[in-house]
């Protein structure tokens, strides 16, 4: 600085308690001092000054805003070698003017903004980058141009931004946000650039040889238990014409038994599609995970989902910058409290993209992720857009949108979403379009099977729908029409199986100077159909006020007037509301409204029961050996099963409060529960009992002796619960559904019983001829012998020298001639013991020779 301290003392004693103005050109940098003193000059009204401190306080004007300030001089003989001029903003928020080389303070030279902790530079907006016209996005529009760049290290500092409105803070902590998420592009074609990888934790690569780039990161990471450590790495490449991307990671067990998990995910992409114009690939990708999971996106999300932006810029992913880091990459992926990819024991996960153009004017890009393990869940995700027309610069009408949908087989889960982003327009790039809709159905062995939902937009209050249906942001348009009229609309729908409701508003308003003027109207319905109900209502608002100033006083005039009709049934009624600008009263007419859903009789309850035939089954699950399982009650096909032992089921899709078996006077109880309520009859405390019984060839078996099991399950609150707004998300659990019945163990008994001669008879022979064994038939050849002892004969010289060694003599001659015996067991003790048990008598001989 070339400031004298005698010519600062004199300013401030010039002030004596008035203001104090101090050129910008007193400061070594008049820029700095500029972003945060605006105007040329520091004005400090009630200026407090210390000529011999060389120090002022007061308020002074900054930017956008006044603010109290300090503004204190460091001395050095007779010069000014430095200045810092401290502006309390309040909450912890500062602006600090650091120039020359003062004391006291550890902030370089500069303009700074102090917020949360943090030292934020002050900057301007730069002007827009260069754009190149031969790098074009998937709508023709041309990307900047590739940054060349001398391999310096970047000044990573953060900033601020300073508007001639304020100071624009980066907001801390994650940047998700509510609402609809703008979808990038779908068709964005190249790369934002690669940044020098950064981080000490590790390995990094930074090569740049134009036109191939090359980046990447292998660091270590803290992991939470049962881990202990995460080697994650990343690998970008560009080649101008082509771009890649690889990332993983291998995460170590603190040894308490857990197993590795690991993940790696790779892309490749490219500025020219390959393929016919009818559909052109230019981007694939594919991913693994072993004992990973992965957390699957909402349609209104998927702008964020890094397998998803990988197929078309993979430096996009958890980029906050103009460049890329490749650590922030790995951050966005595993990094944070909701990671995108996680250990999970026993998962297994496979991923496969795709990127696409459509006739030169869809572009879109869609993946398949299926995962097992913990639970089956396959997802096909996917952001498509397209623009009208294609050739011209003037479009009419651009269409972005994210798809979701989620099969949980195993669940019993279907849900679909699809939603637009913030960059659809119709008519005029002013008319935007926001909001999505959203699909659920549940299935199979879900506890709410059968039960669905279709979500347009989000449901105002007043129209609660059950937690588990699917939640949407606001649907609607936007529209601003010159710089005068905006229009706004929103809808809204609702369907399930229970009920309809659709509804919507228009807001339109004009603005030009003090006068404005409003048009509102709005519209909403309700029916339902179990039982049948309407609830309509339509109104209406126009309104004109005027700002009118007199002296230093503003009167604002307002004009308004409205009316809105209701109706409801059954029983019919409804009611009518005027609404004037002085005042508003309202005429009610026919029935009152309905402050509790009616109770429905009991054949309206039986139209939401399932059909008789699935309301009570009898199920096979083992011994059956027909053809063909009858599960329902009504089959009257006896089941045929096996003699070896049965198991069958007889269940119920309503709760039950007694199980019997049995019939007559051998009916016996052998479970109980809690009375059963009836939400849609209003009904509480009644008896369901659910009665077995076996018969056998048309007569009554008894089941007491059968092994058995209760089986129990949830039911849904809103058929058998006692309110409607219950906790569990909707179901009851653990009620008594059936039994599970088991027969006895099978008694085989010590004997055959008794057989007659019928069942030992033999088929005669036709034509009858003479029998080979009769009565009087003589006897032909030697006549048999039962001499007895034969099988003790057998027993005790079937296993000796002699007999082993005339049977080698006969193998031996059997061999030479050329019989084929293979090798002989020496061993005939078990031909001995053998003898014993397989006579039955003993036998009959007759003489040889």
């Amino acid at each position: 600085m070339t400031v004298r301290v005698e010519d600062v003392r004199k300013l401030l004693d010039q002030a004596a308690g008035g203001a104090v103005e101090i050129p910008v050109s007193v400061f070594a940098d008049p820029d700095a001092a500029a972003l945060v003193f605006p105007g040329g000059t520091v004005r400090i009204d009630g200026a407090v000054c210390g000529s011999r401190t060389l120090s002022v306080g007061g308020q002074a004007r900054i930017t956008a805003s006044s603010a109290p300030v300090v503004v204190a001089f460091t001395v050095e003989g007779e010069w000014v070698t430095g200045t810092v001029a401290a502006v309390d903003l309040g909450a912890g928020r500062s602006l600090v003017l650091v120039d020359g080389a003062p004391d006291g303070t550890s902030l370089p030279a500069g303009a700074w903004a102090l917020t949360d902790g943090k030292a934020l530079r002050l900057t301007r907006r730069s002007p827009a980058p260069p754009t190149d016209p031969d790098r074009l996005d998937g709508l023709g529009r041309a990307l900047p141009a590739v940054k060349q760049r001398d391999g310096a290290a970047r000044d990573r500092t953060g900033r601020a931004l300073v508007t001639e409105h304020g100071i624009l803070t980066p907001r801390p902590g994650p940047r998700r946000r509510k609402g609809v998420r703008v979808l990038d592009s779908p068709a964005v074609r190249g790369w934002s650039p690669i940044g020098t990888p950064g981080g000490d934790n590790g390995l990094s690569v930074d090569y740049y040889n134009p036109p191939l780039r090359i980046a990447g990161a292998l660091t270590a990471l803290p992991a939470s238990p049962p881990y202990k450590t995460v080697v994650g790495g990343v690998l970008l490449v560009d080649t101008g014409a082509f771009n890649g991307s690889a990332m993983g990671a291998y995460v170590i067990p603190d040894g308490s038994g857990a197993d590795p998990s690991l993940f790696a995910y790779g892309s490749l992409g490219s500025q020219v599609g390959f393929g016919p114009p009818l559909f052109q690939v230019r981007g694939i990708s594919a991913g693994f995970g072993w004992n990973s999971r992965v957390r699957v996106p909402a349609a209104d999300a998927l702008d964020d989902f890094p397998f998803l932006v990988a197929l078309d810029n993979p430096g996009e992913i958890g980029a906050d910058d103009e460049e890329v880091d490749p650590l922030k990459v790995l951050g966005e992926l595993i990094g944070g409290g909701n990671p995108w990819v996680r250990p999970q024991q026993g998962d297994l996960w496979f991923a496969a993209g795709l990127a696409f153009d459509c006739f030169e004017t869809f572009s879109g890009r869609a993946m398949a992720l299926v995962q097992t393990g913990s639970d089956l869940t396959i997802s096909l995700l996917g952001a498509a857009g397209m623009q009208l027309p294609t050739k011209s610069d003037k479009k009419i009408a651009r269409v972005e949108i994210g798809i979701e949908a989620t099969l949980r087989p195993a669940a019993g889960e279907l849900s679909i979403g699809a939603a637009f982003t913030e960059k659809t327009f119709l008519i005029d790039p002013n008319c935007k379009l926001r909001g999505g809709v959203g699909m659920k159905f549940w299935f199979g062995n879900h506890p709410q099977a059968g039960d669905f939902a279709f979500m347009l937009g989000a449901i105002p209050k007043g129209r609660e729908l059950p937690a588990r249906y699917p939640k949407q942001q606001p649907a609607g348009l936007t529209w601003g029409v010159g710089s005068t009229v905006n229009i706004t609309g929103n809808a809204y729908a609702a369907f399930t199986p229970k009920s309809l409701m659709a509804g919507g508003s228009l807001e339109v308003v004009f603005q030009s100077g003090m006068l404005r003027a409003w048009l509102t109207a709005r519209v909403d319905a309700l029916l339902e159909w179990n039982p049948f109900y309407f609830d309509v209502g339509m109104g209406i608002r126009v309104g004109v006020s005027a700002t009118i100033k007199v002296w230093f006083v503003k009167i604002r005039i307002s004009i308004e007037v409205g009316v809105s009709v209701r109706i409801w049934g059954p029983a019919v009624g409804g009611e009518a509301t005027v609404h004037l600008w002085f005042i508003s009263f309202t005429i009610g007419f026919g029935a009152g409204r309905r402050n509790q859903v009616p109770a429905l009789d009991w054949g309206g309850f039986q139209g939401m029961l399932p059909p008789p035939e699935n309301m009570v089954r009898t199920t096979p699950i083992a011994g059956y050996t027909g053809e063909g399982a009858p599960a329902t009650r009504g089959a009257v096909k006896p089941w045929l099963v096996s003699n070896g032992g049965f198991t069958f089921t007889a269940d119920t899709q309503a709760p039950v409060s007694k199980v019997y078996l049995n019939q007559g006077a051998d009916t016996i109880e052998v479970d109980t529960d809690a009375p059963v309520d009836i939400l849609p009859m209003h009904v509480r405390g009644k008896g369901s009992e659910l009665r077995i019984w076996l018969t056998l060839d048309g007569r009554p078996r008894t089941l007491t002796p059968w092994g058995r099991a209760t089986l129990r399950g949830n039911v849904p609150n809103g058929l058998w619960g006692q309110q409607a707004d219950a906790p569990n998300d909707g179901i009851i659990p653990d009620k008594i559904l059936g039994m599970r019945l088991t027969s006895p163990p099978v008694d085989h008994g010590t004997s055959t019983g008794f057989l007659d001669e019928k069942a030992i008879s033999f088929d005669p022979i036709n034509p009858d001829g003479n029998q080979p064994l009769s009565a009087g038939e003589p006897a032909t050849g030697p006549e048999p012998t039962r001499p007895g002892g034969v099988i003790a004969a057998i027993q005790d010289g079937i296993d000796t020298t002699a007999t082993r060694t005339s049977r080698a003599s006969l193998a031996q001659a059997l061999a030479g001639l050329g019989a084929d015996l293979g090798v002989l067991d020496g061993d005939l003790s078990g031909y001995a013991h053998a003898a014993g048990t397989a006579f039955t008598a003993e036998p009959m001989l007759v003489a040889v020779g």
